[in-house]
């Protein structure tokens, strides 16, 4: 058995782990940061409002003002938004911050109404209090950002001293284990197991694993652990049971993959989704409100543009102002797609020429609104008839899907959602022409993983950087 020793500016090791907790003492910090922050902003916002009515204060302020912050910081502690490996995840803690912070303030009405309080409750400062409370506790999650990212990298706030276990030497540098010291894990002693699983030879080593990490006062054991390496993990675990700290596995990609996905208990088992269905009924309902809030309101108040920009299509070349060609929807169902025409030619046939770099075919006012978008808006109304989504696969020519789809394994898993204005995949780079296979095969991975992937807040996220994305990027002609 090998054995490797670390000090703590020897290694920077691996990916998060749930275990990881700050210093207690700091943790107990910043969950009395929240709690008095939002004590601070009902307060405030209680002689705000009394100041602006020119009433006195509100007396109970102060205790609706407790109540709310005991059940942000009750809630937030056992969902582990104070664990070290969650702190520097800036979207997660915004997301968590924002959805706990609503609960919260539901529990509040919720209980002054089953008590009768609501009389000694304003529902002004409760409105300045939602406000402020919420602009606050999302400040505060940037200012963790700036306060602890340095001392995280320096080591400062590790505490949890681990013994790692593997059956090969690893390499350090590897993205599966550059971030473990960050997360909260400074590796006291990495001993490397022999392969032979005899029992024999396990269970001296593992002796001289208990040994010698005793005298370091290693708080738990970590595993890294091969998908070919998954048959001898039953069988050491056996001899394991001897260590009393807890034990957790890393796993590589392949293993980190299968277990984070969903999972349905089966009969003493259960059973891994590989798959995911299409959205639930209330995932649709989710994404069909936004669709249609978000390209109801956008049509309305582009309507002056709209106008312009098909008086200058129809005057500037031969031709209707609109275009309209067959797509692939949701399934494979057909759809007729509308964009601003943009060319000389209106091509839906089964041999469709993508736009090339100064293409011919392209018109003057076609250029520019091919640049900028422009000629996507009419598809808005193709979202408010249900054939697209504001995000999604862009969809292709039918011509270009029956090509691709002989030779991209993955491409008609693209019309497992409903298409979209932007998409995932655009956001990341790939957009406009596709001349290479590689090419399209990235575009369709990025496409992929926004399916199996989907939340309500990945569509927003990529709505928001479509709108400086798009008017940046040079690919579209």
């Amino acid at each position: 058995m090998a054995v490797a020793t670390y000090g703590s500016d020897d290694v920077e090791p691996v990916a998060s782990a749930r275990g990881a907790v700050l210093h207690r003492p700091f943790q107990v910090f910043i969950i009395a940061a929240d709690f008095l922050l939002i004590l601070l902003c009902y307060t405030a916002a209680s002689l705000f409002y009394s100041g602006m009515v020119a009433s006195s204060a509100d007396g109970a302020s102060i205790g609706a003002g407790l109540i709310v912050g005991a059940v942000f910081v009750a809630i937030a502690y056992f969902d582990g938004v104070y664990a070290t490996h969650r702190l520097l995840n800036l979207v997660w803690q915004l997301r968590k911050a924002v959805i706990i912070w609503l609960a919260s303030l539901t529990i509040l009405a919720v209980a002054a109404f089953l008590l009768k309080s609501t009389d000694n409750l304003s529902r002004g400062t409760i409105i300045v209090f939602a406000a402020v409370g919420g602009l606050g506790l999302v400040s505060l999650r940037f200012a963790w950002q700036l306060a602890l990212g340095t001392s995280f990298a320096k080591g400062r706030l590790v505490d949890r001293k681990v013994v790692l276990l593997s059956f090969k030497p690893l390499d350090f540098t590897a993205t599966r284990f550059k971030d473990l010291r960050r997360n909260g894990f400074d590796v006291v002693r990495h001993f490397v197991l022999s392969s032979d699983n005899g029992d024999s030879t396990w269970e001296k080593q593992i002796r001289d694993v208990i040994r010698q990490s005793g005298t370091a006062d290693v708080d738990e054991y970590l595993l890294a652990v091969d998908w070919n390496e998954l048959p001898m993990l039953p069988k050491l675990g056996q001899h394991l049971r001897a260590v009393p700290q807890p034990i957790r596995v890393l796993p590589d990609n392949s293993i980190a993959d299968l277990v984070s996905r969903p999972f349905l208990p089966v009969s003493g088992t259960v059973a891994i989704e590989i798959q995911r269905p299409p959205l639930t009924v209330f995932e649709r309902l989710q994404k069909r409100c936004l669709d249609v809030g978000v390209a109801l309101l956008a049509l309305v108040m582009l309507t002056p543009l709209l106008l312009t920009v098909a008086v200058l299509v129809k005057f500037g070349s031969p031709g209707a102002a609109i275009f309209r060609q067959s797509r692939r929807g949701f399934n494979g169902k057909p759809f007729e797609i509308w964009k601003f025409r943009t060319m000389t030619v209106c091509e839906n046939g089964r041999t469709i020429a993508q736009a090339t770099k100064r293409d011919a075919r392209v018109t003057k006012i076609g250029r520019f609104l091919r640049m900028t978008s422009i000629d996507e808006l009419p598809q808005l109304w193709n979202v408010l008839r249900g054939d697209m989504s504001l995000v999604g696969p862009r969809p292709h020519a039918l011509a270009h899907d029956n090509y691709y789809d002989e030779i991209i394994s993955n491409y008609v898993y693209r019309h497992h959602m409903k298409p979209g204005l932007t998409g995932w995949a655009q956001v990341n780079g790939f957009r406009g022409e596709t001349p290479t296979i590689d090419l399209m095969e990235k575009r369709v991975e990025y496409d992929v993983w926004y399916v199996r992937n989907w939340s309500i807040w990945l569509d927003l996220k990529i709505m928001a950087r479509t709108a400086s994305t798009v008017l940046f990027q040079k690919e579209a002609y």
